[in-house]
C-alpha cells in the first residue's frame, strides 16, 4: 500500500511513540446502537482545552467502552477474538495482524514548530487491532474539533466514495493526538480503498489531505486451540494429528463466524488434504511417509488460501511445527540357528522383530523383512513372521533374515538389524535305469548312472534291483551292486520272474536322500522242466538211457501243461565241462516228452527249451547216471 506522509520524520516517530503508549476504546460501528453516540462519547470521554498540553495524564483518556458497547467489539489492542499468542507470523493471517497502510503512531507532543497554521496530519491507516477502523493522527496550532475521511473504492467500473464521521480521540489531545472512526460499516464492499482525510481546529482552521494512504479492508481468519501432537514421531507415535478452530472475522460488520467447509493442506513429508467442519473446527491425522529414510525430523504445516473480493487469493498459515524423528534399535531373534531339511523342500526361518523403547525390547508390529532378497515377510502384532525362501538349494549355505532396507518398505523409525541362520541340505539322489532289456535267459540288464543334486556322486554307492508285479506295491529286493566311483553302472542281472517292473534303489545317508529310479516293465512268460529224469540208474554200457519229463509255463500263479514245443537233451561227460547235444524231441499236448539214448559213459543228462517269441529259456534238473 502507499502512504503519503504530511509530516516530518522526527514528527511522525514522535506520533508513533505516544500512540504505542496510550490506552485504546472499542466502540461500535457508525453511530453505535440506540442510546450510544460517538460523537457524544468522545465528548464526554475527552474535554480539548487551549491549553492542554502533550502531557497529559492517563486520567483524561477514556479508558473502556460505554456500558453498552457490545462485549464482541474487538478492542485496538486486542484480536477480534481471543487469539493465542502462537498464532503463525503472516501478513495477512488474523485481525490483530497490523493493517495496511503505514501503522498508526502516537501523535507529537507539540504543536506546529510557529505555533500557529491549520491542522497537519501525520499517519493515517487502518486500527492495528481492527480494519474496520480507521487512525488519523493530526496536531494543530488549536484543538482539534473535528476529524473526517472520504474512502473511495480503488476497483470497479464505477468506484463509489463512502464518507466516514464520528472520529473521536483515542490518545493524546485534541491539539496533538490520534483520532479513530467508528465502525465503516457503510463500506459497500470488501477490497482497497484510497483514503482522503480531513481536519478542522478550534480556530477554524482546516486542513484535507487526498491520496493519504490506502487501506485493505478483507475478512480475517481467527484460530483458536491450535494443536500439533505429538511433541516426537517414533515407534509409538507415527501419526500426527491437527486440530483447532477457524473462525473470520468481518471488519465491516465486526462479527465472528465460523469457516466452514474450507479446503485445507497439510504438509508433512507429503500433501494431504481437509474440510473445516460446519463449526469451522477440523481434527486431521496423517501419517508422514518417510520413504524409509532416517529423517531428523518432519516440518510440518497446515494452511489454506483465501478468495479475494478483487479475484486474488491470499495464502493463509494456519499452524507449523518441526517433528523431531526419534528411531529406535532393533533386533531381530531367530526360533533356529541352523535348520537341515531334504532337497526339494524350501528353506524357511521364524521369529520375532523387536525394537527398544524406554529401556524395554517391545514387539515390532508391520515391520518389513527379508531373507536373502527374495524371501519377504510383514512381522504380525506380535512381532512375528516367518520367512520361506522360494526356490530350491543345491547345497549348503548361510541364510541372512534384516529388516528391509527398501526406502518404500523399510520403517523410518527403526535401525537396521539382521540376523542369520544356517542351512544344511540333505541332496537328493537320482537314479537313472537309463538302458536295460530282458532277454529269453532271464536276464535283466541293468544300465544307468547314479548322481546327487549338488553335481556329486554320493559315497555310498550300493544299489539295490527291486521288483514288483504291479509297478505299485510289494518290492521286493532281489540282490544288490556297487556303482562305480563316477556313479556309471552296466551289468546283467538273472531274474527268476521274468514277467513284471523293476527299479533300482539307494538307501542314502546323513547327507543323502534314500532314492528311487525310474521303473521298467518286461512281460516274458517263465517256462519250466519238471520231473526231469535220466534213467536207469546205474545202467550198462550200451543199453539204453531213458530221459523224461514235462514242459510248462507260468500262467497267472500256475505252471499249465506247455505242449507242441521242442525240447532238447544235453550230456556233459564226466569230467568235461563242455555239453553235447545228443538229440531232441518234441513234447505233446500235455507237455510230456520221452527220448532214448545208448549209454556210453558216465555223465550228466538235461533238458533244455530253447525259447521263441515273449517266453523265456528253461532248463531242467540235471541228472547224474553212472554207466558200468
Amino acid at each position: 500500500m502507499r502512504t503519503r506522509s504530511l509530516v516530518s520524520a522526527a514528527v511522525s516517530a514522535a506520533l508513533g511513540a505516544a500512540l504505542l503508549a496510550a490506552p485504546t476504546l472499542a466502540y461500535a460501528a457508525d453511530g453505535g446502537k440506540p442510546g450510544q453516540d460517538p460523537a457524544t462519547t468522545a465528548a464526554t470521554a475527552v474535554t480539548a482545552t487551549p491549553d492542554q498540553t502533550a502531557d497529559a495524564t492517563p486520567a483524561d483518556t477514556p479508558t473502556s467502552a460505554p456500558s453498552d458497547t457490545p462485549s464482541d467489539t474487538p478492542t485496538p489492542s486486542d484480536p477480534p477474538t481471543g487469539e493465542s499468542s502462537d498464532t503463525p507470523t503472516h501478513a495477512d493471517t488474523t485481525p490483530s495482524d497490523p493493517p495496511s497502510g503505514d501503522p498508526t503512531p502516537d501523535p507529537s507532543s507539540s504543536a506546529p514548530a510557529d505555533g500557529t497554521g491549520a491542522p497537519v496530519f501525520g499517519d493515517v491507516g487502518s486500527d492495528p487491532s481492527d480494519a474496520g477502523f480507521l487512525t488519523v493522527a493530526v496536531s494543530s496550532d488549536s484543538a482539534i474539533t473535528e476529524v473526517s475521511a472520504q474512502l473511495t473504492e480503488l476497483h470497479g467500473a464505477d468506484p463509489a466514495t463512502v464518507a466516514v464521521t464520528g472520529f473521536t480521540l483515542v490518545s493524546g489531545t485534541p491539539q496533538d493526538g490520534v483520532w479513530r472512526s467508528p465502525r465503516m460499516s457503510q463500506l459497500p464492499s470488501y477490497g482497497g480503498y484510497d483514503v482522503t482525510v480531513n481536519a478542522l481546529d478550534s480556530d477554524g482552521d482546516s486542513t484535507s489531505a487526498a491520496d493519504t494512504t490506502t487501506v485493505d479492508v478483507e475478512p480475517k481468519p481467527v484460530f483458536a486451540d491450535r494443536s500439533i501432537s505429538p511433541a516426537v514421531l517414533d515407534m509409538e507415535h507415527t501419526h500426527i494429528t491437527l486440530s483447532g478452530r477457524i473462525s473470520l472475522f468481518d471488519p465491516i460488520t465486526g462479527d465472528t463466524s465460523p469457516l466452514a467447509g474450507q479446503a485445507l493442506s497439510v504438509v508433512a513429508e507429503y500433501a494431504y488434504s481437509a474440510v473445516t467442519a460446519a463449526d469451522g473446527s477440523y481434527a486431521i491425522d496423517v501419517a508422514p511417509q518417510l520413504n524409509g529414510e532416517n529423517t531428523p525430523s518432519v516440518p510440518v504445516s497446515l494452511s489454506f488460501w483465501i478468495a479475494n473480493p478483487d479475484g486474488t487469493n491470499t495464502y493463509v498459515l494456519v499452524d507449523d511445527k518441526t517433528l523431531p524423528v526419534v528411531v529406535s534399535p532393533s533386533r531381530i531373534r531367530l526360533d533356529h540357528t541352523s535348520v537341515k531339511i531334504k532337497y526339494g523342500a524350501k528353506a524357511s526361518s521364524s521369529g520375532v522383530v523387536e525394537y527398544l523403547y524406554d529401556g524395554t525390547w517391545r514387539p515390532a508390529k508391520g515391520v518389513a523383512l527379508e531373507m536373502n532378497y527374495y524371501a519377504k515377510a510383514t512381522s504380525g502384532a506380535d512381532g512375528r513372521f516367518k520367512l520361506t525362501y522360494p526356490y530350491l538349494l543345491s547345497d549348503d549355505g548361510t541364510f541372512t533374515v534384516e529388516t528391509s532396507q527398501d526406502s518404500y518398505l523399510a520403517n523410518p523409525y527403526l535401525a537396521a538389524s539382521d540376523a542369520q541362520f544356517k542351512v544344511d541340505i540333505i541332496n537328493r539322489t537320482n537314479l537313472c535305469f537309463c538302458s536295460s532289456w530282458l532277454d529269453e535267459y532271464s536276464d535283466l540288464h541293468v544300465q544307468g548312472s547314479m548322481t546327487a543334486s549338488n553335481g556329486k556322486v554320493p559315497p555310498n554307492r550300493k544299489l539295490y534291483l527291486q521288483q514288483s508285479a504291479d509297478g505299485k506295491s510289494g518290492w521286493k529286493s532281489l540282490g544288490w551292486f556297487t556303482a562305480k566311483s563316477d556313479g556309471t553302472f552296466n551289468l546283467d542281472a538273472y531274474v527268476s520272474v521274468p514277467k513284471g517292473y523293476w527299479r533300482l534303489y539307494s538307501a542314502g545317508s546323513s547327507d543323502y536322500q534314500s532314492g528311487y529310479s525310474n521303473s521298467v516293465h518286461f512281460n516274458r512268460t517263465a517256462t519250466r522242466i519238471a520231473g526231469f529224469n535220466a534213467g536207469p540208474e546205474p545202467v550198462r554200457k550200451g543199453h539204453t538211457v531213458t530221459t523224461t519229463g514235462t514242459l510248462q509255463r507260468l500262467s497267472g500263479t500256475k505252471w499249465v501243461a506247455f505242449g507242441k514245443q521242442r525240447v532238447y537233451i544235453l550230456f556233459q561227460a564226466k569230467g568235461k565241462k563242455s555239453w553235447t547235444q545228443l538229440g531232441s524231441v518234441k513234447a505233446d499236448s500235455h507237455g510230456r516228452f520221452t527220448a532214448r539214448f545208448t549209454a556210453k559213459q558216465d555223465g550228466t543228462w538235461v533238458g533244455v527249451y530253447l525259447a521263441s517269441g515273449s517266453y523265456v529259456d528253461a532248463e531242467s534238473y540235471h541228472d547224474y547216471v553212472d554207466v558200468r
